[in-house]
């Protein structure tokens, strides 16, 4: 994870792993092979087309298979849906924990 990514919310991103971020919170991926070539893959592109499930499926099977090939996979994520996101999730469970 980059400085500058967790610069951006750092109060939540620092530490934070990401097994289990939905892949909806991802703009693109850039797979760059250690040949120089830069595997572009658009994500929020493909979500209009298929599945959360089907692109997590495809992204993990593909660096798994093509790991020793791979020099850098950089991630670009949606920062501000994923602030709005945890946010209003926060105040959701907020309201109801402290419910008189």
């Amino acid at each position: 994870m980059t400085k500058d990514f967790v610069k951006e919310w750092p109060e939540v991103l620092e530490g934070l792993q990401f097994q289990n971020m939905p892949v909806k919170y991802l703009m693109y991926i850039n797979i760059i092979l250690k040949n120089n070539i830069t595997i572009h893959y658009d994500i929020a592109k493909e979500l209009r087309k298929k599945k959360q499930a089907t692109i997590a499926r495809f992204l993990k099977e593909t660096i798994e298979t093509h790991y020793q090939k791979i020099k850098t996979v950089d991630l670009k994520f949606d920062i501000p849906a994923l602030k709005k996101d945890m946010e209003s999730r926060t105040s959701l469970l907020m309201a109801k924990t402290f419910k008189r």
